[in-house]
């Protein structure tokens, strides 16, 4: 029986470079490798060569390509985002109104819930059992795309889609980039007028929980066709162009990388992007921050190139290249590697598959499971008094996306609500106190209570004077 060892010399920069391997027979004695190589067993010791080749931690820098059944819609300007068990593409200028929905853990496609309009240009988010539309065009007439007027949601284990809140009219736009940190939803730049001079530096927080809109500090530069990712309590713009500017469709392009401080609630410019270009893919993987992709100033192919940053030494570093040029697609952090599909090949309009994934083609996540909200059959009051129910998701794993909550029957005018009951979220795990209040004289009330949740799902208690 053979064993394998390693040797490095910890004086070189390249490990791989100066790497000896060499295999000895189980009953050889130490001394042995010890004079054959005492140069190299005098720098590092046994215990880390081992370990070294027990653990295998170095990052494989290099992509796969996933060769699955590409069963599923070409197209560019959409998004690409992990839900559970699945990744989900839909969305951008090509068949946008389909999800194509690939089980990772099955290998096989399949579709969702068709989306209400064409969205595209935009950065979906995966939160609380939900995939989340802020900041998309909802038309595909190019150059003069029009923005969405509202929140949209999608509730994969119902297929069902939700018309959240409204957007404030004078902070519509699409290809704007969105992160969420702290439950809070992070929203910066994008376009007013599609593809025609209408950028913006515009910052915005939107809060589900309590519905609420928030104008915040303009970013430095505006832009759009990028990403927004949030590391380390600091969200970093990433990529992108002014649209329609100076420069027309293509040009210019934004270098500096914007960097927002929550904790200090302030804007610098923290680095330049390397590489300039609009429309990459972003990822956040072993601490680096991917700019993947993308498009330049210049007719012909998209990039391939990868480049990371690091927050922490503000240094960049070049990755290996995609295998297939791309822009206008998202990528997907999941298990040990990066996840891509999708996109233009080519500046401008275009559209492929080519699912590829870099490092390690091991996808994790945790199945979605239906989340209901649940009330009594009745509830009893006094006449004149206040009474307090607790709404708690009950089962399942997903939070619960209140539409609406109403009052219905002939002497619904015998009660009130008083607290805030509608487009709210309701984290799983959490809870939400409903106020009810009987301000009226009738003995026989006929009241219902109704809440309409997830889409489609709802859940009613009949209200009684005792």
């Amino acid at each position: 029986m053979n064993h394998l060892f390693v040797f490095l010399n910890a004086d070189t920069k390249w490990i791989a470079s100066r790497m000896f391997l060499f295999s000895v027979s189980t009953s050889s004695p130490l001394s042995v490798l010890c004079s054959k190589f005492k140069h190299y067993m005098c720098r590092i010791p046994i215990c880390l060569c081992l370990l070294f080749c027990a653990t295998g931690f170095t990052q494989n820098d290099g992509w796969i390509d996933k060769h699955e059944d590409e069963n599923y819609s070409a197209r560019h300007e959409c998004s690409f985002v992990q839900a559970g068990v699945t990744f989900v593409m839909f969305g951008g200028r090509e068949d946008a109104q389909t999800l194509d929905v690939y089980n990772f853990k099955k290998n096989t496609w399949q579709k969702g819930g068709k989306a209400p309009k064409p969205f595209n240009h935009f950065q979906a988010l995966f939160y609380e059992g939900f995939i989340w539309v802020i900041g998309s065009f909802e038309t595909n007439t190019f150059p003069k795309e029009i923005p969405a007027t509202h929140v949209w949601l999608y509730y994969p284990p119902t297929k069902s889609w939700i018309k959240g809140p409204e957007i404030p009219e004078n902070r519509r736009r699409g290809g704007a980039g969105l992160a969420i940190y702290n439950d809070l939803f992070y929203l910066v730049g994008g376009n007013t007028m599609g593809h025609d001079g209408g950028y913006v530096n515009w910052f915005d927080l939107y809060d589900p929980i309590a519905n609420t809109w928030t104008i915040l500090d303009h970013a430095p530069h505006a832009r759009d066709h990028f990403s927004l990712m949030a590391y380390n309590n600091k969200l970093y713009t990433l990529g992108g162009r002014q649209s329609g500017g100076f420069g027309g469709v293509f040009q210019p392009l934004i270098a500096p990388v914007d960097v927002y401080d929550l904790k200090e609630k302030s804007w610098t410019t923290e680095t330049q992007l390397p590489t300039p270009r609009a429309a990459p893919a972003v990822a956040l993987f072993n601490d680096e921050l991917f700019v993947i992709g993308g498009e330049g100033t210049k007719k012909g192919p998209a990039y391939r190139i990868v480049e990371a940053y690091n927050p922490k030494t503000k240094q960049w570093s070049p990755k290996a290249k995609m295998t297939h040029p791309r822009h206008g697609t998202q990528a997907i952090t999941s298990g040990r590697g990066i996840y891509i599909t999708g996109g233009s090949p080519k500046r401008g309009g275009g559209r492929q598959l080519h699912m590829e994934v870099y490092n390690k083609d091991n996808p994790h996540g945790q199945t979605i499971a239906l989340t209901k909200l649940q009330l009594p059959r009745r509830i009893t009051f006094k006449r004149n008094t206040t009474r307090t129910i607790l709404l708690k998701p009950k089962k399942g794993n997903t939070g619960c996306f209140i539409s609406s909550i109403v009052l219905k029957g002939k002497d619904k005018n015998a009660f009130k609500l008083k607290t805030p009951h509608h487009l709210t979220l309701l984290k799983h795990g959490s809870s939400y106190p409903l106020i009810l209040q009987h301000n009226g004289t009738n003995t026989l009330a006929e009241v219902e209570l109704e809440i309409t949740y997830n889409g489609n799902l709802t859940t009613s208690s009949k209200l009684l004077l005792d």
